[in-house]
This record gives C-alpha cells, structure tokens and sequence, in this order.
C-alpha cells in the first residue's frame, strides 16, 4: 500500500511540472509583452495595421478599444479564432493575464 501512495504523489508531482505554460502575470506589460505579440500575428497586411477597418493594432489606443468592447477577448481567448492559427499556449497566457489585470497600458 506503501509503494502505491508513493508512485501517485510521484505521479501528481510530474503532471505538476507539465501544466500548462504557466506565467509569472507580474511581469506581463503591454509595451514589452503584448505588442511584440500583436506585432508578429496581428498586424499583418490586410488584417489590424494602421487605419485598418477590423482595428488598428498599431497603437494602444487601437487594441484598447477592441478590449473594452469586448471583441479582443471574445476573438482571441474565447473562440481562438484570431490570429488565423491561433496562438501559441504561452502567448494565449500571457494575454489572459493582462487582460484580467484590465489591459494596462504599462
């Protein structure tokens, strides 16, 4: 009975350390984590760059008011539909953590 106790803690311990990618949310900023992140799958021709009709990601002005009538979060987190592809776990992460810290522009 021993043996099994020890083989479940050492089993709950290993899917412990694969969890998802976890994030460190205090060190998640918008100027140094979500535009790098925006710039290299948003603001591709055609899609969020300057003047664009579907939003202009281009500023934090542009994202925020995507964020705060709700279509950023619906698009990106909810139905994983944008950016076509959809992001990687770490990326996906590092937006939900900013975004429940409510967007900062920091």
């Amino acid at each position: 009975m021993r043996l099994k106790q020890v083989v479940t803690f050492v089993a709950v311990l290993a899917l412990a350390a694969c969890r998802d990618n976890k994030v460190d949310c205090d060190t998640v900023t918008y100027s140094g984590t979500i535009v790098p992140i925006i710039a290299n799958n948003c603001m591709n021709p055609g899609c969020h760059g300057s003047g664009s009709a579907n939003g202009d990601y281009t500023t934090y002005a542009g994202v925020k008011a995507k964020v705060d009538n709700g279509s950023f979060r619906h698009r990106v987190i909810d139905k994983k539909d944008m950016p076509p592809g959809g992001l990687g776990k770490d990326d996906m992460n590092k937006i939900k953590c900013w975004l429940d810290a409510g967007a900062p522009n920091n």
